[in-house]
């Protein structure tokens, strides 16, 4: 009797033993599966902020799974242009400005039948980012603008490379930075330029500008770095007939043949626009001071004698700011 319902027992577990090892290796895989959220995985540009006709590397990065074993398919378009395991980046150029390439992204993780597809859109951005110098002295018919001499006033200006501004239906923000500090006053909504005086520290100004469109269709970035150079005075003769002769700059042991004449002192890349009134101008002749003239920066010379030297030099400061200041000085055979 005992033997017969022991035999009936086992018969009744037999179904069920079946049935564990049917569902058994089911839920090991149900467990084992991968389910990946889109915002599982995150998508990286480098550069950031592209420009047109640049090397552009798109990179996918996730915590939640392995994306080297993944199976991944890029697309563009109606075509696949990268696919296989372990695909995690694409590299390609951009396009023109105005232009937007629009990049699926399919991600199926090792081990589960489920995917997700990420969107990417690549905009590239141009910003164009010109300065000058407000208060920089340059003489006439000089070929360029002045350069930024310690302490002067810079003026930045950035205008964006995009058919959206140009059309004017496009409202920008810009944001400021020098040093990687930003400028809270000078950034905002249509802030275009950025004006300030250069830090008499620094050997050349960095300035980083980021310009963002309200409808989030226009983002650039650009950094420039201005020189900071020292001022210099070049010297000049002044012609009775034809006035100052700015195409023969005076050079050392300069023969001076006339009676009389007159040396016109140009201190280039000094910040002397608007500020000539703060100037003091400190003219010697071998080595002995001489009254300013009315003309600051001229001076009139009559040798006495002939067969020596005479050296005349010129100090311009500005009694105001520290750093604005500059000297030369010019040896004339006589």
């Amino acid at each position: 009797m005992y033997i017969v319902n022991n035999l009936k027992i086992k018969f009744l577990l037999l179904p069920v033993f079946l049935l564990g090892i049917i569902f058994i290796p089911m839920y090991l895989y149900a467990e084992s599966e991968i389910v990946l959220q889109e915002n599982d995985v995150d998508i990286t540009t480098i550069p950031e902020n592209p420009e047109p006709y640049q090397n552009v590397t798109i990179k996918i990065v996730s915590y939640a799974t392995d994306l080297n074993k993944a199976l991944i398919e890029w697309r563009s378009g109606s075509s696949t242009i990268l696919s296989g395991y372990g695909k995690t980046s694409y590299s390609f150029k951009t396009f023109g400005p105005n232009t937007t390439t629009v990049f699926e992204i399919k991600i199926t993780p090792a081990g589960s039948f489920a995917s997700i597809t990420k969107k990417v859109s690549i905009s590239p951005s141009e910003i164009e980012v010109l300065w000058e110098a407000v208060d920089g002295y340059t003489p006439p018919f000089y070929k360029g603008k002045s350069f930024i001499s310690r302490e002067s006033t810079i003026k930045i200006v950035a205008i964006p490379n995009t058919n959206t501004i140009k059309k004017g239906s496009g409202s920008i923000v810009y944001t400021w930075k020098s040093d990687y500090k930003t400028i809270q006053n000078a950034s905002g909504y249509n802030k275009n330029s950025y004006t300030f005086r250069n830090d008499p520290l620094n050997a050349t100004e960095e300035i980083t500008v980021t310009a963002s469109a309200v409808d989030g269709k226009y983002n650039a970035i650009k950094t420039i770095y201005i020189p900071i150079v020292s001022p210099k005075i070049i010297f000049y003769k002044k012609s009775p007939t034809e006035g100052i002769l700015y195409n023969h700059a005076l050079l050392e042991n300069t023969l001076i043949e006339e009676d009389e004449t007159t040396i016109v002192a140009e201190p280039y890349f000094l910040a002397l626009k608007g500020n000539e009134r703060q100037f003091t101008y400190d003219w010697k002749i071998n080595g002995q001071k001489v009254a300013t003239p009315s003309k600051k920066r001229e001076i009139t010379i009559r040798p006495s004698s002939r067969g020596g030297y005479a050296t005349i030099s010129l100090t311009m400061e500005n009694l105001r700011v520290l750093f604005q200041e500059v000297s030369g000085q010019l040896k004339l055979s006589l």
